[in-house]
This record gives C-alpha cells, structure tokens and sequence, in this order.
C-alpha cells in the first residue's frame, strides 16, 4: 500500500498550493469499514471555488503518476451537473476524482441525513477554511431497503417474466447479445427479490450490502450455488440452460418472498410465460 500512501500525499501537497482549492473528502471503500484490498481504489471528492480550471484541462492529475488511462464522466448531485475523472495510474492504482463547488459541500453539511455514498464513511483530507466542521458523521451504514408495498412486488415479478420471455425471443432468432441486455435486466430483479427474500427473513434492518457486493457471505449457501448456473457463456445452447435456471430460482426465492410479506404470488404470470417459453424452445 506505499505506493497508494504515496500518491495521496501527492494530491494533497498539490491541493494546499491550489487557491481554488478549499477541501478534500475521501469517500468509498477506503473510508468505510468494510472489507478492503490491494485492488481498492480511492474515491476524492474535490471541492473548489473554480471548477473549469480542473474540468477543462486535464494536465493537474498528471503531475501526480504516471496516467494509463482516465476515463471523463459527469453526474448530477443537488439538480446541478458535475465532472469526474476516472483515473488508473501507473500499476493499476485508481483513483476517481470528483469535481464539485462549494455548494455541494454547503448542501452536504446542511442536510440532517447523509447522500449515500459519505454515509458509508468518508475521510476530510483537507479542510482549508473549517467548512467540513458541521458535516454529520457517518453512519457507515447502507440505506435501508423499504418492505415492498403489494403493488411494487408484483410489478416486479411481471418485468421480470416480461424480459424473460423478450430473452427467449432474442435466443430462438439466435440474437445473443441482445438476449445478454434482456438476461441482465432480469439479473436485476432477480437480486431485487433475493434482497426482500432476506430481509424478510431476518428483519428489515438486515444488512444485504450493496448491489449484490459480497453476496456469497449474505445469502444460504444453496441459494449461492444455484446461482452459478444462471450465467452462460456467449452461445445459445448455454444461454437456454442460464435462462431455465434463473426463472427457477427467481420463481422459488418469489413465492417464499410472498409467503413471507403475506402477498398472493402471481402464478398465473408465472405458468403463463414458463410455458410459452418451455414450448418455443422444443420448437
């Protein structure tokens, strides 16, 4: 880790002899308490008084390593739109820059709860003027997972049998990468119903990580290997096994969800479609 101490040292020198410069948060997983390792990149939040200086030229993250590649994106935070850039250093140390004004540090020391990602932890950097002081700590804590009301856990289910059977078009016309954009939509639903599935288990306050991180230490262990069968390979044959699979445990993990919430599973949607999609793959 010496050359990440390295390089954060780096940015902080440069930091204190910028002007526009006024604070530097570091968030992620670096600043949390979870699990980190040598492959865990650091995510710094610059706040400054003129962000075009830093958003239209480049050159200032140069000076701190030796850049493979940076990739630019933008995202909106308090109805406004801010520049990132995505940088991997030399030997494949990352770190993601986040460049924002000092609105979005007055928001975030204003609010009573913490925007996700610095609830999760966050570490001041450099605080030139004290305007960090006021920032509520963290809670370390990923937001809570609300009950699904009746009507969200149904339409649920319906988009997930609706691009399943939009994936086992797309594979009888041998269209595989477009039954790969399908497969993955009903990968999300899937990972939604396995979240309600074990917070109804153990309570709402149950901790299902986030977007399916570290799953294998939060979910039954038969759960875990049914899921290694729900992926496949660039192919079709494969893709019609992974298909199976995934309406199985989504249908299994769904109607135990049901039972559990008190809600009527929607077998009908289930047969329906499950059937349509067995009979197109005889065909």
């Amino acid at each position: 880790m010496q050359n990440n101490t390295s390089i954060i040292n780096k940015i902080i020198d440069w930091a204190k002899k910028e002007d526009e410069i006024k604070a530097l948060i570091l968030i992620g997983s670096l600043a949390g308490k979870g699990s980190i390792d040598e492959l865990s990149d650091f995510d710094i939040s610059v706040f400054a008084t003129n962000l075009e200086k830093y958003a239209k030229d480049d050159s200032w993250f140069h000076n701190f390593e030796k850049v493979w590649v940076c990739e630019p994106c933008e995202f909106s935070r308090i109805n406004k739109t801010y520049q990132t850039r995505l940088v991997i250093f030399k030997d494949g140390l990352q770190v993601d820059f986040a460049l924002f004004d000092l609105d979005v540090l007055k928001d975030l020391t204003g609010r009573d709860e913490l925007p996700v990602d610095y609830s999760l932890g966050y570490k001041v950097l450099l605080d030139k003027d004290g305007l960090t002081k006021n920032l509520k700590p963290p809670t370390f804590k990923c937001p809570e997972i609300p009950k699904p009301s009746k009507e969200e856990f149904e339409l649920a289910i319906r988009i997930f049998f609706f691009e399943a059977f939009k994936q086992a078009k797309a594979l009888v016309r041998n269209d595989l990468w477009h039954a790969k954009i399908r497969d993955w939509i009903t990968k999300k639903y899937l990972l939604k119903m396995i979240e309600w599935n074990e917070k109804a288990k153990h309570g709402w306050d149950y901790n299902v990580g986030c977007a399916g991180k570290r799953m294998q230490s939060l979910v039954a262990e038969d759960t875990w290997e049914k899921l290694h069968k729900t992926f496949a390979h660039f192919d079709a044959q494969d893709s019609w096994k992974a298909l199976t699979a995934t309406i199985d445990i989504f249908s299994q993990i769904a109607k135990q969800t049901a039972k559990l919430l008190g809600y009527e599973y929607l077998e009908d949607v289930d047969q329906n479609i499950t059937m349509f999609i067995k009979n197109l793959k005889k065909n």
